[in-house]
């Protein structure tokens, strides 16, 4: 439809939103509270539900769980649409977008926010993506473990992998399950081509991380990428091999083709700086489709707020745009009190490398997004993003104590509760646990399903 077609019959500026994973949810959000009431967002999906995977590590050790956010609820709430489908093609020319199902749905602006599909890249290996079925993989290797009592698990991070912290949660929390069981036997390797854990948070992150895997007895083999897995071990690029018994591996990344949008290795989509497609007038992206190397859910959300920005400035030119300048944060799940993490990437001076028990942001969420944070931590409502200072020496302990003691007093508080059969309060305590720490011990997660089914 012609662009005086559309001023003919005084349609409104039309914003489609495809994807409805970390980035989708976290642009309509944004739009909403850029351009309230002055623009049509339809927001198309394949899903009517985000699952939020953040946490998925702790799930087969019955620590945690994926929670999902229905897409068409958050949708109404925003007073926008929700179509649940999947685009396949583009015709920038004319502005319109063609579904799997065959419908044609014009748009002013559009937001590529598709993700990224994970895939085998070491054949023989676990390939572990988050998901129901590789976490449903996992439990049966922990069961495994705990008949025989001795294996030798290495877990790798395969070649070109810039995002390899769901590898070391696995092997922490692995580690903290193992310990709990007094399987001595049992030893844990991670293999990457890394010269050290997580290097891409700087050289104090990384030697924090070292430290803490070395208390947890995790060897850490860097500098060389895994390449294959064969019946005796893992094998890497110098030729050596890691003897293990099992290997559990991420998975390689790709985003799915669609026509009419320039795509390049593996599927992604180059961009600009405001996430405006390259070549394309009106079309932008966002999350693990883009070029942008680092595939995670705080980036992803970055990216979103960026677009939207670009896309209400088109609408309004009073509202300014931003540029995508990346801050990365990570929650390290351990197993204990989770391990803080922050960088800029590419900025030295602006957002200097920090680590620490403390939070580095507030609030201090798993996947740090501006507006879909909250939805994503029960509260749904909106609080302000932004970085904290590191916390140093006797702050530091200080903190980690009254992390430690605001834990265990929101633990002690829903068992008294739930002895006087009071659950609902019970719950309320757990939440807030759970808020602390990320993740429930693994007895007050059982004691939470059978709480939560005694009833209020």
């Amino acid at each position: 439809m012609s662009d005086g077609k559309k001023a003919a019959r005084e349609v409104p500026f039309r914003v489609l939103i495809v994807g409805g994973g970390i980035a989708g949810a976290e642009a309509l959000l944004a739009l909403h509270q850029l351009l309230p009431g002055r623009v049509q967002i339809e927001l198309i999906s394949g899903h009517r539900e985000l699952t939020y995977r953040a946490l998925a590590a702790a799930e087969p050790f019955g620590l945690g769980e994926a929670t999902a956010l229905r897409l068409d609820e958050l949708a109404e709430a925003q007073g926008a649409s929700f179509h649940e489908d999947v685009v396949t093609a583009v015709a920038p020319e004319r502005r319109v977008v063609t579904t799997r199902a065959g419908s044609e749905i014009d748009y002013d602006a559009l937001l590529l926010a598709i993700g990224a599909r994970g895939s085998e890249q070491l054949p023989g290996a676990l390939t572990y993506d988050g998901g129901r079925l590789a976490n449903s993989a996992y439990r049966e290797l922990l069961d495994q473990l705990e008949a025989s009592g001795q294996t030798r698990i290495a877990f790798a991070a395969p070649t070109g992998l810039r995002w390899a912290l769901p590898l070391y949660e696995l092997a922490l929390l692995t580690a903290h399950h193992v310990r709990e069981r007094g399987l001595e036997a049992v030893e844990l390797v991670i293999s990457s081509e890394e010269e050290s854990p997580l290097s891409i948070f700087g050289t104090r992150a990384s030697e924090a991380l070292a430290a803490l895997l070395d208390a947890a007895g995790v060897e850490f083999r860097g500098s060389h990428a895994p390449t294959a897995v064969k019946p005796e071990g893992l094998k890497l690029a110098d030729g050596s091999l890691i003897v293990a018994d099992r290997v559990v591996a991420l998975p390689r990344l790709e985003a799915a083709p669609i026509s009419g949008i320039p795509q390049g290795p593996r599927g992604f989509i180059g961009t600009d700086l405001n996430m405006q497609v390259e070549g394309l007038d009106g079309v932008y992206a966002a999350g693990d489709a883009t070029w942008f190397p680092i595939k995670q859910g705080g980036l992803a959300a970055q990216q979103a707020n960026v677009a939207a920005s670009a896309i209400a400035a088109a609408v309004d030119p009073a509202i300014p745009s931003v540029q995508f300048r990346p801050i990365l944060r990570g929650a390290l799940l351990t197993g204990a009190a989770p391990l803080y993490l922050r960088a800029g990437v590419g900025q030295d001076e602006e957002t200097a490398p920090a680590v620490g028990a403390a939070p580095l942001w507030w609030p201090p969420a798993k996947v740090a997004a501006r507006h879909l944070g909250p939805y994503l931590a029960g509260s749904g409502k909106e609080a302000a993003l932004g970085d904290v200072p590191a916390l140093e020496g006797e702050e530091l302990d200080q903190s980690r104590a009254d992390h430690v003691e605001a834990v265990e007093m929101a633990l002690a508080s829903a068992d008294a509760d739930a002895r006087w059969e009071d659950y609902s309060g019970a719950l309320r305590w757990l939440d807030l646990a759970e808020q602390l720490n990320f993740t429930l011990p693994s007895e007050y997660a059982e004691k939470r399903r059978r709480w939560s089914a005694a009833g209020p």
